[in-house]
């Protein structure tokens, strides 16, 4: 059995060059704030695979959103989330409840208000 090959759409390791280009990180730099060997920097950039671990944390180094990047690149927009469709009908509901309670707490104030007197 052959395995399939599977390559990415994009060059996660160039986008992330690219960024310490743009900020003026060094790869030393980044080592450092990744508390990373200088060499193992140089290996992790220049190898395709890379731990998301290690993904996230370049990411808060570089003040960097490799997911949305990659989210773009490969022509995600807006993904619909059902988990927020049904809270949003739910939220929408909540506040129609809200204001027919609010409509009979002033109508039992008038009618309190009307055997007072």
């Amino acid at each position: 059995m052959t395995k399939k090959k599977y390559e990415m759409p994009v060059n996660l390791n160039d986008y992330i060059v690219n960024r310490m280009k743009e900020k003026y990180i060094s790869n030393t730099e980044l080592a450092r704030q990744l508390q990373m060997n200088h060499s193992s920097v140089l290996f992790m950039l220049k190898n395709p695979g890379m731990q998301i671990r290690r993904l996230w944390t370049i990411c808060e180094a570089l003040d960097l959103n490799v997911f949305r990047y990659l989210a773009n690149e490969i022509g995600i927009e807006n993904p619909v989330d059902s988990g927020n469709t049904l809270r949003d009908a739910e939220i929408e509901n909540l506040k129609k409840e809200i204001e027919d309670l609010k409509k009979e707490r002033d109508l039992l104030k008038e009618v309190i208000g009307l055997q007072g007197r």
